[in-house]
């Protein structure tokens, strides 16, 4: 039984400390209000390191795909469909979340200004910045990603020098990931403290709007996974596509759902493609490169947590923010999400790129850490699907 939990070790223990700081924060309010500050430090923690994290790991991860030149059309169509991926399931849960409003009339009082109010998002200053010093605020955590593709595509085009810098870029990341681990040790204290302050004043109907907007994420999903899955295969290969995906999808749907990890699923998923009929080598090369690139799952939650901190507290959910809601959830999905030990940054960008209070952080971490391993099962199986597009694409045809 150990052997089974221990995927979910770091979960459990971090949805117990937020559990247990927020029943405290209910039935102990004032004394939870004095814990504010231990979870203040450990937010600052991560603040310090979120500029140099991004910069780092985006732009070593581009450099690196140097190489990938040379695939040409695949990777296009890699590239492409992953956006794709990414971006229908996102649109199709902020349409059920919508429909069914997972907060229902249940506020979050912040007693404070929101930064974000209607009409007020300027594209010009959510992408870019006036100068080189703005990219040193975790205000501008969007344009800092795009800086640091565009710097990776760079290195990656300037030969000897770019292999250099590349190397160089490598070993900080190596550094900068120990320090987010070493920092990582105090998340459920820190989340914990945080979240109890956080809950004090709030009215205890708060923590079912959890259970509803997870429910509302579970049956999304469920539906998803379904049709979705079904109709990604059927452009894959027609009605035989679907027979050969269903026949093979669920041992690697099994080991995401028991692993929590789209990495570890990937020698069963590389199996999986080949008993489909997919040619060995265009396996060996779409797989590697979608665990990273294609995360619907990802875009998927992270579109639903935005929504429902939208209602939770009150703001209007404009076009503006659907729009920037999809650009989010795709960066998420296709950038964010690739970065390993970067725990928590997807909050941390949802909070500082919209402008919403600090104190949304833990209710984003307790949805993210709930749904995590169904949304590791979305990701997998849809690296599949996506395979079989791509080989019909490029005009593979299976063995």
């Amino acid at each position: 039984m150990r052997n089974k939990l221990q995927p979910y070790r770091t979960s459990i223990i971090l949805l117990s400390a937020l559990f247990i700081g927020g029943g405290m924060g209910i039935v102990f309010p004032e004394l939870a209000l004095t814990l504010k500050p231990i979870g203040q430090i450990f937010l600052n923690l991560l603040f310090m390191i979120i500029v140099p994290l991004v910069a780092i790991s985006v732009t070593s991860s581009i450099a690196r795909m140097k190489d990938l030149n040379k695939l040409g059309a695949i990777l296009v169509s890699i590239l492409l469909i992953s956006v794709i991926m990414a971006i229908i399931p996102a649109i199709g849960i902020l349409g059920l979340a919508m429909l069914f409003d997972p907060a229902q009339g249940v506020s979050l009082d912040l007693n404070q200004s929101l930064q974000t109010s209607v009409g007020d998002i300027d594209f010009v200053d959510l992408l870019t910045t006036s100068d080189f010093a703005g990219l040193l605020s975790k205000s501008n955590i969007l344009a800092l990603i795009i800086m640091s593709v565009l710097s990776g595509i760079a290195i990656g085009r300037s030969g000897e020098d770019g292999k250099k810098i590349s190397s160089l870029l490598d070993s900080l990341n190596t550094v900068i990931m120990k320090l987010v681990a070493i920092i990582m040790l105090a998340a459920p204290i820190g989340l914990g403290a945080y979240f109890a302050s956080t809950m004090a004043s709030q009215d205890p109907e708060l923590i079912l709007t959890f259970a509803r907007t997870i429910g509302l994420f579970f049956i999304a999903s469920l539906i998803y996974l379904t049709l979705g899955s079904t109709l990604y295969a059927w452009v894959g290969g027609g009605k035989q596509g679907i027979k050969v995906f269903w026949k093979h999808a669920i041992a690697p749907a099994a080991t995401a759902l028991g692993t929590s990890s789209s990495l570890a699923t990937l020698p069963v998923n590389l199996r999986a493609a080949v008993k489909m009929g997919i040619q060995e080598e265009v396996a060996d090369i779409c797989l590697p490169l979608l665990v990273n690139l294609n995360k619907g799952g990802a875009s998927m939650i992270t579109a639903l947590k935005i929504i429902f901190i939208y209602s939770l507290l009150g703001l209007a959910f404009t076009p503006e923010v659907f729009v920037i809601t999809i650009l989010i959830s795709l960066l998420s999905a296709f950038i964010i999400g690739g970065i390993p030990g970067g725990a928590f940054l997807g909050e941390i960008f949802i909070v500082t790129t919209l402008g919403l209070p600090f104190e949304t952080i833990p209710i984003l971490v307790v949805i993210g850490t709930v749904t995590d391993a169904l949304s590791t099962v979305i990701n997998v199986i849809h690296d599949l699907n996506a395979t079989q597009i791509i080989e019909r694409i490029n005009r593979w045809a299976p063995q």
